[in-house]
């Protein structure tokens, strides 16, 4: 292959990557104390779970494609999981596990994005 037939086949290579891009999906995760969130594959929905038997409720922060500022809340207790609805169009693009701790600041995951 010479030269030219190099630099063409890496410039196909490169357009395609770059336009598939977006439709591409991410896996997001956080965890914090006993907090547990995460959204895998096409991002439609976020999971969030309690890991520590402490009576601490957690719950995930998170936004989607077109709206902002969703939380999930697990009451259900240790060793519980709760899921969103679905929603593949406005798809999770962040999130972040929160411990909910009484008389003190809830403590809380770094972002994590698609």
């Amino acid at each position: 292959m010479n030269l030219k037939q190099k630099v063409a086949v890496l410039a196909v290579t490169g357009a395609a990557l770059f336009a598939a891009t977006p439709a591409m999906a991410g896996d997001m995760y956080g965890s914090s104390g006993g907090a547990v969130a995460w959204s895998y594959g096409t991002n439609a929905s976020v999971a969030v779970s309690d890991n520590k038997a402490d009576g601490d409720e957690t719950y995930a922060e998170y936004h989607r494609r077109t709206t902002d500022n969703h939380e999930l809340r697990n009451y259900s207790g240790s060793g519980t999981t709760v899921y969103s609805g679905a929603d593949s169009v406005n798809y999770v693009r962040a999130l972040k596990a929160c411990q909910e701790i009484d008389f003190k600041a809830d403590t809380c995951s770094a972002w994590s994005y698609r």
